[in-house]
């Protein structure tokens, strides 16, 4: 048989793919399979199983140490703790995924071989391979150092936004799995290479149930920007297709499945520029556009530094396409006018035409949206100005959502001619799309909104920043006005959401209207130097400003908000804390952590916690809970205990005080896991849990006097 594998630095070769991905590994020094005791590295999982029967035989397995919550016990006046909201029908809401058969083996094999398979296909090391070189499990251990600044360093160690290149970090990595040319030259030394590839290749029926699966998630909500009524994946452009097989197959959460969902959109992503720069009109083509913005946004939430990098640069460059035709003014599309007396053919054309207009429209305010929630994860600048989206709002989903030209020419004409809102018109009046005579998109209309206050808070926060750093240069009157004049805007805004019967996306909003109140109120950047994420050093120099902002208002504004944010949290449908909703989780629990050990820490403010009148126990503050008397007596004069609400082992409500900060994220990091009721959890929340528990190892340390 003819050695079919060949390495790119020695030339040698191979019959079978697994022995030369072990060979490689000799060159690169990798060994990605580690022991969960000892974590020594091997490169065979062979020996890793020979070394693990070892520890079986001298006893050395080890068990957890359970830990117990000790709060303050209380039962607040709250109904359902930490149940989901009872208004949530979960199977309505998630569709049952298909058994796709892939214990059995559900992958083509068009071109006969001679290589052994193994029937449960998994996308191990015969496949996918380079996703060895990521990192997907955390050390679980506790660093050697006994510092909590170092555990805390440590625990951002391989967090989501710090990517080290190395050497297997480039473009090609995963070519040789994916990429198949049209037509194939079996005489080409290339070609040798392709019969594994193609017998392992997932079927056309694997791949359309993948579509099919990211059509129907309301988690993707696809039907805000792609016109599912008309889609046809056999008229489609294949880079859009494949780009939402992708995201279908990591929403699946299967690991073989997710696995190929990240290797497809590694292929989108390299192969989009390709085509663009063979023929530069297709720059204006809506499907390539929509396809490289599925593929950003699986990179950007993925958990992997490398891809979140690479995402977050490659917007840039999708954003000038559209910004370049002006896709972001209102002049760049032609109003509706519909004759009523068009023929058929006339009337289908017209329908189409508006499809394609709507979709580019419904296609910035989507990219608006992701750059605002990359803004506020990666905390930068968004690439898109609130300023210069000066577009019409979208249009109502009677239109959109037509499946044919007679329903969308009746739904036109019903609604006559209704008044149109522009994004600056909303931002006026919050409560504009309300009116009778708007008929607009009020799900998509409402995330431009908050995606524009995101711009303008991102503005205060600049100069709020400059402000604390030359406070005698600059005066802060303006600043905390135009803080007050935010913080009324958004809480004009939260009074037109209908909350009596939330919905996710409804929630989701809520949640990032707190957020940006939060940030409004937190020099962020400084909590996360404080936290450890640029290193020890950095961590000590910023410790007096921090110090200084857990003394005043604005921090028991910014936990308060953290608060809401968690009580919002939990009343989400099981599966959806992922993608930015858990970066929000974190921001919030990140301000208790910092709050709790630094106001703990310090004397006029633990005395506020702790006395009371008559040597009586200081009232509980539920920041948790709606507004009351005792949460205004907190914010204005710092009275009272603060806690958030846990469950105890007997199932009763009691209070943890943000004062024993490790208890308050061990309450974080069980919202996070508990909101998938199986073992696999997205990549990026396992990253997120796994911080979380870091700083908790870390304030144990803290709270003994280091901070």
């Amino acid at each position: 048989m003819t050695n079919m594998f060949q390495c790119g630095q020695c030339q040698r070769q191979y019959k079978r793919l697994d022995h030369l991905a072990r060979h490689v590994r000799s060159h690169t020094q990798n060994r990605p399979h580690k022991c969960s005791i000892c974590l020594k590295a091997f490169t065979r999982t062979d020996l890793l199983k020979r070394h693990a029967a070892s520890h079986a035989n001298t006893g050395s397995d080890q068990s957890a140490t359970a830990h117990r919550l000790h709060g303050v016990d209380a039962t607040p006046n709250r109904s359902q703790a930490q149940s989901p909201n009872p208004n949530f029908d979960v199977n309505l809401l998630f569709s049952d995924f298909p058994d796709l058969g892939l214990v059995s083996g559900s992958w083509t094999t068009p071109i006969p071989t001679t290589v052994p398979f193994d029937a449960a296909i998994e996308l191990d090391d015969m496949d996918l391979q380079f996703l060895d070189t990521y990192n997907t499990t955390a050390d679980q251990n506790e660093p050697a150092s006994s510092t909590s600044n170092q555990i805390r360093a440590e625990a951002f160690r391989n967090f989501q936004w710090r990517f080290r290149p190395s050497v297997n970090d480039h473009a090609g990595a995963e070519e040789h799995n994916l990429s198949l040319p049209e037509a194939i030259d079996t005489t080409s030394p290339e070609s040798r290479n392709l019969s594994k590839s193609v017998s392992s290749f997932p079927s056309v029926e694997l791949l359309d149930t993948l579509v099919q699966y990211y059509l129907g998630s309301p988690m993707a909500r696809t039907d805000s920007y792609i016109h599912t009524p008309t889609f046809d994946p056999n008229t489609k452009r294949p880079e859009l297709v494949a780009a939402m097989a992708a995201a279908g197959a990591v929403l699946t959460l299967d690991p073989a499945l997710v696995k190929l969902g990240y290797a497809i959109q590694e292929s989108v992503r390299a192969a989009l520029p390709e085509v663009w720069e063979k023929d530069n009109s297709l720059i204006r083509d809506l499907q390539l556009s929509q396809a490289f913005l599925i593929s950003l946004e699986l990179g950007m939430w993925s958990g992997y530094s490398r891809k979140a990098e690479i995402s977050e640069s490659f917007l840039q460059p999708l954003v000038t396409m559209l910004r370049r035709d002006n896709k972001f003014k209102k002049t760049r599309y032609l109003d509706l006018s519909l004759d009523p007396n068009l023929d058929d053919v006339s009337l289908e054309k017209a329908w189409h035409t508006w499809i394609d207009m709507e979709g580019f429209r419904r296609l910035a305010f989507r990219m608006m949206h992701h750059d605002a929630k990359s803004s506020m994860s990666l905390f930068a600048s968004p690439l898109i100005s609130y300023a210069e989206v000066q577009l019409h709002l979208p249009s109502s989903p009677q239109l959109w959502m037509a499946t044919t030209p007679q329903q969308w020419k009746q739904a036109v004409l019903a609604q006559g001619s209704p008044q149109k809102l522009t994004l600056f018109d909303f931002l006026d009046n919050p409560e504009a799309t309300s009116a009778p005579d708007v008929a607009v998109d009020e799900p998509l209309s409402r995330e431009a909104f908050l995606s524009c206050v995101w711009g303008m808070a991102w503005e205060y926060i600049q100069t709020s920043s400059l402000q604390r750093a030359k406070p005698r240069r600059w005066n802060d009157f303006v600043t905390t006005t135009r803080r007050d004049e935010l913080s009324k805007l958004l809480s004009h805004f939260q009074m037109s959401i209908n909350i009596s019967a939330p919905t996710t996306a409804n929630l989701e909003l809520l949640i990032r209207l707190e957020l940006i109140l939060l940030h409004l109120h937190t020099p962020f950047e400084d909590l996360q130097l404080f936290a450890g994420i640029e290193g020890p050093e950095q961590a000590r120099s910023i410790s007096p400003a921090v110090h200084e902002w857990a003394r005043g208002e604005a921090a028991r504004k910014a936990v308060w908000h953290a608060g809401q944010a968690l009580r919002l949290t939990r009343q989400l449908p099981p599966g959806t804390i992922r993608d930015f909703t858990a970066i929000m989780v974190y921001h919030a629990s990140l301000t208790f952590w910092v709050y709790g050990l630094v106001a703990d820490q310090q004397g006029p403010a633990r005395a506020q916690w702790t006395e009371s009148p008559g040597d009586l126990a200081p009232p509980i503050v539920w920041l948790d809970e709606l507004d009351g008397l005792l949460l205004q007596r907190f914010l204005q004069l710092g009275s009272g205990c603060p806690c958030i609400n846990s469950l105890s082992e007997r199932g009763e409500v009691v209070g943890v005080p943000l004062s024993s900060p490790d208890q308050v994220m061990e309450i974080v990091s069980e919202v996070l896991r508990a909101n998938f009721d199986r073992a696999t959890r997205p990549l990026l929340v396992e990253k997120l849990v796994q911080l979380v528990a870091g700083l908790q190892r870390s304030s144990r340390g803290a709270e003994g006097g280091e901070v």
